[in-house]
C-alpha cells in the first residue's frame, strides 16, 4: 500500500514538473514575441533574441534555486526544453534572403516605364497608352488600380487595357508605391491612407477634368472608398469595381465561403517571414528587401499566387506570369487598415454619387462577403456582371473572357444595356451567398 502511494506521489510530481515546463515554454514564446515588438525587431530580431537568451538563462537559474531539478531526469528534460527553445529562436533570426537593394526588372514588352514624382514623396512607375489616332478621343482617361497590396501591373493588364485606346481612351496603369517598378518607402510609411493620397496626386499629375477608374482586388477596395470621398469622387465620372478583396464591415462579421471552383495552390512561406507579418509588420524584424529578394529567388511562389486567380478547370492552361517586385511586407500592413476607413461608407454613399459597376468572377478565391457587403450598402452600384469561366482575374486570356469583359465594360461606360444579365443585385445577395456562387 505504501509503495502504491509513493508511486502515485512520484507520478503527480512528474506531471506537475512537466506542466511547469510547458507553462514556462509558453511564457518564453510570448516573451520572445514581446521582445520583438518592444525592440521593433532591431537588427533583424537579433536584439530581441539576445534579451530572450538572458531570460532563458534566468529561467534555468530559477528552476535550480527552486529545487525543481532534483534529479538527473528533470535536469536533462529542462535542458532539452530550454535548448530546443534557443534553437527555435536562432532559427527565426536567420535571414531567408539578402536584404541588399532589389534588382529592378526590365521594362515590359511594348511599353516604356515612366515615372511620376508625386507631391506625397512617392516615386510611382506608370504605363501610358494614348488613344489611337483617327478615333474620336474620349475626354475621360482610364486609370487602373491593381490589387495586392504589394503586387504590380502585369503583362495581362497591359495587354487588356491597352485595347481601350481603339475606343478613344487614354489609358494609365501604375504600380503602387513599394511594389513593381515604383520606389520604396520605410515599412512604417506604407498605409492605405498613403495609397489614397498617392492616387489623388496622380489625378493632379494627369490633370484631366474627370476619369474612368477601374480597380481590381485591393484596388477595388480602395476604389470603393475613393468613390465615397466627396473631394475625389467629383473627379470620377464612372467606376468599375472588380473582385473587391476586403470587406467593408468589421472583422467579427461572418466570412462566407469562397467559390469551390477556385484553384487552391498552397503558398508556403518561411516561418521567419510569417512571424514578421504577425508580430512586427512595420518593424525591422524582416526587412522588406529580404522578403522581396526571397520572392525574387522563388518565382514559383509568385506563380502559385497567380494560379489561384484562375478557375480549377483551367489549371493546365495557365500562362507564366511576368515577374516583377512583389512586396509581401505590405500585405502584413495595409489590409488590416481598410475596415477602419469603411465605417462611414453607408452615409457617404448617400451624399456622393458615382455611377459604379461591380464585376465578379465565377471561380474566385476571394471570400464572397467582401463584394456582397459592398453591394448591400452602396446604392451607386447601378449594374453588376457575373463572369462565367473566370476567377479573380477576369481578363485572363482564356475562354474569350477578354472580349466578354471588355464588352461589359464598354456597355457600362456608354450607357448601353448589358448583354450579360445584370446580376447579382441587392435582392440576390442572400441566394448568392447560400449557394456559394
Amino acid at each position: 500500500m505504501t509503495q502504491v502511494i509513493s508511486w502515485k506521489k512520484r507520478a503527480r510530481s512528474r506531471i506537475a514538473f512537466l506542466l511547469k515546463l510547458l507553462l514556462t515554454l509558453i511564457v518564453l514564446i510570448i516573451l520572445y514575441g514581446l521582445c520583438i515588438v518592444f525592440t521593433n525587431g532591431v537588427s533583424e530580431g537579433k536584439l530581441a533574441a539576445g534579451i530572450t537568451f538572458l531570460i532563458v538563462l534566468t529561467t534555468g537559474w530559477l528552476f535550480h534555486r527552486l529545487r525543481w531539478l532534483s534529479s538527473r531526469t528533470r535536469l536533462f528534460t529542462c535542458l532539452f526544453v530550454l535548448l530546443t527553445f534557443i534553437v527555435f529562436v536562432v532559427y527565426t533570426i536567420i535571414p531567408v534572403a539578402s536584404d541588399e537593394a532589389i534588382k529592378m526588372p526590365a521594362d515590359l514588352p511594348g511599353v516604356t516605364t515612366k515615372y511620376w514624382l508625386l507631391k506625397t514623396g512617392s516615386k510611382i512607375a506608370y504605363y501610358q497608352f494614348n488613344a489611337q489616332p483617327g478615333v474620336a478621343k474620349k475626354e475621360t482617361p482610364i486609370i487602373f488600380i491593381h490589387g495586392g497590396p504589394g503586387a504590380y501591373v502585369r503583362q495581362l493588364e497591359l495587354d487588356f487595357f491597352s485595347t481601350f485606346t481603339a475606343e478613344g481612351y487614354d489609358v494609365y496603369l501604375y504600380d503602387q508605391v513599394g511594389a513593381g517598378r515604383s520606389g520604396q518607402l520605410p515599412k512604417s510609411a506604407y498605409s492605405h491612407k498613403r495609397n489614397i493620397q498617392d492616387f489623388e496626386a496622380i489625378l493632379n499629375k494627369i490633370n484631366a477634368r474627370q476619369y474612368i477608374v477601374i480597380g481590381q482586388s485591393y484596388g477595388a477596395s480602395m476604389l470603393a472608398q475613393l468613390t465615397a470621398n466627396a473631394v475625389i469622387a467629383k473627379r470620377i465620372a464612372k467606376a468599375i469595381i472588380i473582385e473587391p478583396g476586403t470587406t467593408v464591415k468589421e472583422a467579427e462579421h461572418p466570412v462566407y465561403p469562397k467559390s469551390p471552383n477556385a484553384l487552391k495552390d498552397n503558398v508556403d512561406m518561411p516561418f521567419r517571414i510569417f512571424l514578421g507579418f504577425v508580430v512586427n509588420p512595420t518593424g525591422e524584424f524582416t526587412p522588406q528587401n529580404e522578403v522581396i529578394n526571397y520572392f525574387a529567388a522563388h518565382t514559383d511562389l509568385t506563380q502559385k499566387i497567380f494560379r489561384n486567380s484562375f478557375p480549377a478547370a483551367d489549371s493546365n492552361q495557365i500562362p507564366k506570369v511576368d515577374i516583377s517586385v512583389i512586396n509581401f511586407s505590405i500585405v502584413g500592413i495595409i489590409p488590416q487598415q481598410v475596415p477602419s476607413y469603411d465605417k462611414h461608407l453607408v452615409e457617404d454613399y448617400k451624399q456622393v454619387h458615382v455611377p459604379t459597376m461591380l464585376m465578379l468572377g465565377e471561380s474566385s478565391y476571394i471570400e464572397r462577403n467582401a463584394p456582397m457587403d459592398l453591394l448591400a450598402i452602396n446604392p451607386n452600384i447601378t449594374r453588376s456582371q457575373y463572369i462565367k469561366n473566370a476567377g479573380h482575374i477576369l481578363w485572363n486570356g482564356l475562354h474569350n473572357n477578354n472580349q466578354i469583359v471588355k464588352r461589359s465594360m464598354l456597355e457600362f461606360l456608354n450607357d448601353l444595356p448589358p448583354t450579360l444579365p445584370d446580376y447579382p443585385k441587392q435582392r440576390d445577395i442572400k441566394n448568392f451567398l447560400e449557394n456559394r456562387l
